[in-house]
């Protein structure tokens, strides 16, 4: 029982390293942003140390679930990129070609059942962020999911993507879930705000 137990902790344990590894990536890579809208951030409080940081927190999460941590983190980036396909990226490749390169490399070093799963539930989770972001988005300027698409049909692709998780992996799914709050809970409090305030400059 205790083994049991104890594979479950150590999961959901990579799944939040993943999942801090995914937001500190995020932030950083909206550093510029945040900060002109005044908005605080954890990258925003650490600045260059977010690289060095990020890559500790994944190499110890690759070390507890090595599957499912590259799985989650590719599939992020493959759903990142897809926010615009065609957009260039530094690699001189498109978007859309660098998120079929990501989903690639899953499907390698985590397989088929595994990386569809990590698809689904990273749309999940980014469809979920994107409808509690999307009043604040539309004010900004930026553009998510519930914008580009509407706030029904993002949240009916909310429903199916969580279903389809569920059916591929009920477990790990709920895992997840669970995995979601301590995230959050661990980027606000150590980036000195409550989650989701926003400073607005005066």
């Amino acid at each position: 029982m205790w083994n049991v137990w104890g594979d479950l902790f150590i999961e959901i344990g990579g799944m939040v390293l993943t999942g801090f590894t995914i937001k500190l990536m995020d932030d950083y890579l909206d550093v510029e942003f945040d900060r002109s809208v005044g908005r605080h951030t954890l990258s925003v409080r650490l600045g260059r140390a977010c690289l060095p940081y990020g890559l500790v927190l994944f190499g110890v999460a690759v070390s507890l679930v090595p599957q499912v941590a590259l799985a989650l983190f590719l599939a992020s980036y493959a759903i990142g990129m897809g926010h615009d396909l065609t957009e260039k990226m530094p690699t001189k490749l498109p978007g859309w070609l660098e998120s079929i390169v990501a989903l690639a490399l899953a499907l390698w070093l985590s397989g088929p059942q595994m990386t569809a799963w990590a698809v689904f539930v990273m749309f999940m989770i980014q469809l979920l962020d994107d409808l509690m972001d999307v009043q604040h988005d539309s004010r900004s300027g930026q553009t998510n999911w519930a914008i580009r698409i509407g706030v029904v049909e993002a949240t009916l692709l909310l429903f199916i993507s969580a279903l389809a998780s569920i059916l591929l992996a009920p477990l790990r799914t709920a895992e997840v879930i669970v995995a979601i709050p301590i995230v959050h809970l661990a980027v606000a409090l150590l980036g000195g705000v409550k989650w989701r305030e926003r400073r607005v400059k005066n």
